[in-house]
């Protein structure tokens, strides 16, 4: 069973949807990239995948984002 993506988390993979990259994520969400690198790997935990395109697919097929 899945974990709960927080609503940042679900933004974050959202954005990672449109194509954006760490650094982007980092500048619009005003964070160091090593805070969405943080994000990305509790997301990564939580929908077990081991890559951004993994997380994206896998929150699409969920409708966890459309």
């Amino acid at each position: 069973m899945m974990e709960k993506l927080t609503a940042h988390e679900i933004r974050l993979l959202k954005f990672f949807s449109e194509g954006y990259s760490y650094q982007d994520a980092a500048e619009q969400f005003k964070v160091s990239i090593h805070t969405i690198r943080n994000y990305i790997r509790s997301i990564y935990e939580k929908l077990q995948v081991h890559s951004k395109s993994e997380a994206v697919s896998k929150a699409l097929r969920f409708r966890l984002i459309s």
